[in-house]
């Protein structure tokens, strides 16, 4: 095994996901398997005792959360890059893992190629998204975003509309026939309701909502 080798500890709650993954990254001559594990107690045992460079963690452990272990490895030690696994399609994990300082995020189903290009991005400091997650987040997060403007009331619609269109508040206010300060008001509510963080973020994402839609 070369000297720049990528040490790889492992960590899954099943034996037959840990001996695949061996078998994936044991063909490639860079990448050296320091330990596999089950728990996390072991995991972070494993990670004290050889120092690999990156960890493959599964995102739901039998008795704890894959992704606040992962918090955990990255606060302890931040120079060990963390790739998520997962068998489920969470937009929630997915959104978490990476808040937990995850370097890529994985499916189980995903093809080999994708696993190994994950650990050698993650060990150069890389991203990698498993990109039919991403594809599948981003419909499933529009298509909520949709849901929730087919349940505003009409004048809100006309709001957006216009406001996706690049029109002020003043603009707005008269097509609706509000006080700008209403418009204000109901803007500042949209935005709280859709989750951005200014008014470029919303009318972006309204637009889109709306192109889907025709």
């Amino acid at each position: 095994m070369p000297d720049t080798s990528i040490k790889v500890a492992m960590c899954d709650d099943h034996a037959m996901v840990r001996n695949a993954l061996a078998m994936v990254l044991d063909r490639e001559p860079d990448i050296e398997i320091v330990g596999s594990v089950a728990t996390g107690t072991e995991l972070l045992s494993l990670i004290e005792a050889t120092q690999p460079a990156v960890v493959i963690l599964d995102v739901r452990l039998q008795d704890e959360s894959g992704v606040e272990l992962a918090q955990r490895v990255r606060v302890d030690h931040p120079e060990c890059k963390i790739v998520m696994l997962t068998s489920f399609e969470s937009d929630a994990a997915l959104v978490s893992s990476f808040e937990a300082g995850a370097a890529a995020f994985m499916f189980k189903t995903g093809n080999a190629d994708e696993l190994v290009s994950a650990v050698r991005g993650a060990a150069m400091g890389l991203c990698f998204i498993n990109p039919v997650a991403v594809r599948d987040a981003l419909a499933r997060i529009r298509a909520n975003g949709a849901s929730l403007m087919e349940k505003l009331d009409e004048t809100d619609r006309q709001i957006l509309r216009l406001l996706a269109d690049g029109h002020s508040d003043k603009q707005i206010a008269e097509s609706v026939f509000l006080s700008v300060q209403t418009v204000r008001n109901r803007v500042s509510r949209l935005l709280n309701r859709f989750s951005k963080e200014n008014r470029t973020q919303l009318a972006v994402f309204v637009a889109r909502v709306l192109a889907e839609g025709n």
